[in-house]
């Protein structure tokens, strides 16, 4: 994307040098026929005292106009009529300057919903892939590749992305997240979360072009576009964070502020005092990352307009919303209700970094109206790795999930074994690979959308940040082994691997099991669940045996079918397995999981 850069230079009555310089403007263009046809634009300067703007066009009509207390700055309200290119006139004295402006002619754009049939796979570009030579060196850059740095960036790209996407529809993936794609010119960010312009792609990582063919290709294979957005933060170096067009846009200043201290009860605690909120909503996450005041109505509107500029120009899918327990919700619900009305089948998650079930209900129960369609389920995550790792007794594990109702939808919730902010299941379980396909079915199986992280579906290890954001094997040119295809793999992981796949294959080819809610029981020490598909009649039933010994149990009270056959999706790792289905009782080894579809 090309900056716009136009000057001025003119000479008043009395001598004296005018001048103007425009940097850029956010958004940088619009399309007609959009339910936002009411445009809000921010415009870049050195300095507008003194200017004022006019806009003569069969395409736009300017309603309103307005400085801020930082003269860089000035604001637009525009009414859209048709597309095409407009002029907008700044005019101070005999001096004027002409800023042209595209109202585009809107592309059909037909989101893919996602459902509780999806498998989403989360990818750290930085550290999947280094598809392009040519961007590992980017002059003046802030935060040069550094491998031997554990934060430094590797090199991933997007490019390395589109090169295995026959990879990701091999193993089944249906929707795509990647961690910030937005321009990063800051110190230690590959992560990609310290935007320093947020209409602009981080030049490690690619171009416009190079991300559209990877949106153009994944649409192709069936494969959902979910980007990661953030209207909570920006880098200190960020223009909105070195001279905010008010005060009022930020929580505090570079040199005066609260640090965030991430506790979400805090703000949950409909007893506590209101002090306690400010700082979890209004402290700086990490303690440098300017935090952007949500609760100003022009902030909301402002990360709005840039959130649909991002899904109308890349045709997205969904977003996920970083660290959103950390802004204010009513500002939040406020953008999450205008994108619904652009979009009303986007996908909305929002990342709320609480393992506490309670507390995590907070954001996504039936009362609350903030637009979300999902929300990242630290909570299940926490109940899977307590029974799988600590041993947790499985009937505290039943009564957990049992309390399901406190959630909105629980089966839009997005459910994974860990993420890029936890230490890696498969390190939690030392490797032991019937634990580790135990939890995978139990992922793959219940209720919820399940997300991989890159990763899992080959068994990486790795502790908390930075170790469990270690490159994928074969994604880099310096690496001996290529995890990509299966004669690069070991055995095991191939195991791994090939039993995520056949858990994808069957959402694929059975997506009415996974969209309604599912019933469960325990009998004993065997946890068990059913999922139906009310079009076909099929069961797909799972069960866990939480004891060290082989038992029994009859899953006829969750089972409405009867079912003359079944196919067996995962062998059990340790001892046989028996099924009879008339008297619908299964005997299932220790310590194992199974999911078996009944015909």
């Amino acid at each position: 994307m090309k900056k716009i850069s136009v000057i001025i230079l003119a000479l008043s009555i009395c001598g004296i040098a005018f001048a103007l310089e425009i940097s850029h403007v956010e958004p940088p263009n619009w399309w007609n026929n959009m339910e936002h046809d009411t445009l809000k634009i921010l415009v870049y300067g050195d300095d507008f005292y003194g200017w004022h703007a006019k806009v003569k066009s069969r395409y736009a009509k300017l309603i309103s106009q307005r400085t801020y207390e930082d003269p860089h700055y000035y604001g637009l309200t525009l009414k859209i009529k048709k597309a095409g290119k407009l002029d907008i006139e700044f005019i101070n004295g005999n001096n004027t300057l002409s800023l042209p402006y595209v109202i585009k002619e809107r592309e059909p754009h037909q989101i893919m919903t996602v459902s509780g049939s999806d498998v989403v796979y989360l990818v750290m570009p930085d550290r999947f892939s280094d598809g392009d030579k040519e961007n590992n060196y980017i002059p003046g850059h802030a935060d040069p590749i550094r491998p031997d740095h554990k934060w430094g960036r590797r090199g991933g790209d997007l490019r390395g992305i589109i090169d295995h996407l026959d990879y990701l529809e091999e193993l089944g993936i249906t929707a795509l997240w990647m961690t910030p794609v937005y321009e990063n010119n800051y110190v230690n960010c590959y992560h990609g979360y310290t935007p320093t312009n947020s209409y602009e792609i981080e030049p490690y990582l690619g171009d416009f072009e190079t991300y559209h063919e990877l949106v153009d290709k994944c649409r192709r294979k069936g494969i959902k576009i979910i980007q990661d957005h953030i209207v909570n933060h920006v880098a200190p170096n960020h223009p909105l964070a070195v001279n905010p067009p008010s005060p009022e846009w930020i929580n505090g200043s570079i040199d005066d502020h609260l640090n965030c201290n991430y506790r979400i009860m805090d703000i949950t605690d409909i007893y506590g005092p209101e002090e306690l909120k400010k700082h979890p909503i209004e402290g700086w996450f990490a303690g440098y990352l300017t935090d952007m005041n949500m609760s100003n109505p022009e902030v909301v509107d402002y990360f709005t307009y840039h959130a649909i500029w991002w899904v109308e120009t890349m045709k997205l899918d969904g977003i996920r919303e970083d660290t959103y327990a950390y802004s204010d919700m009513k500002g939040l619900s406020k953008w999450a209700k205008e994108l619904k009305r652009e979009y009303p089948d986007l996908f909305i998650v929002g990342e709320i970094m609480d393992f506490d079930r309670t507390r995590l209900s907070y954001y996504f129960n039936h009362g609350v109206k903030n637009y979300l369609s999902s929300v990242a389920d630290f909570g299940f995550s926490s109940e899977i790795y307590q029974l799988i790792v600590e041993d947790k007794p499985v009937a505290k594990f039943y009564r957990e999930i049992a309390n399901d109702f406190i959630y909105r939808d629980p089966n839009m919730m997005l459910s994974f074994l860990d993420n890029h902010d936890m230490g890696r299941f498969y390190s939690a379980v030392d490797g032991n690979m019937s634990d580790y396909l135990n939890a995978l079915t139990l992922l793959f199986g219940m209720r919820g959308i399940p997300q991989l992280f890159y990763g899992n579906e080959i068994g990486m290890p790795g502790g908390h940040d930075p170790e469990n954001r270690d490159r994928f094997p074969g994604g880099f040119e310096d690496m001996e082994q290529n995890a990509f295809t299966s004669d690069g793999r070991s055995d095991e992981q191939n195991m791994i691997f090939e039993q995520v796949r056949s858990f994808t294959s069957l959402r694929k080819k059975h997506p009415g099991l996974f969209k309604d809610d599912m019933k469960h029981d325990l009998f004993d020490d065997i946890y068990m669940v059913i999922r139906k598909d009310p079009s076909s009649g099929y069961e797909l039933l799972i069960a866990y045996n939480s004891g060290t010994k082989t038992q029994s149990a009859s899953f006829s009270r969750i089972s409405e079918n009867a079912h003359s056959e079944y196919e067996e999706i995962k062998k059990p790792y340790n001892g046989d397995l028996s099924i009879e289905l008339s008297a619908k009782e299964i005997v299932i080894p220790g310590k194992e999981a199974v999911m078996i579809l009944l015909k």
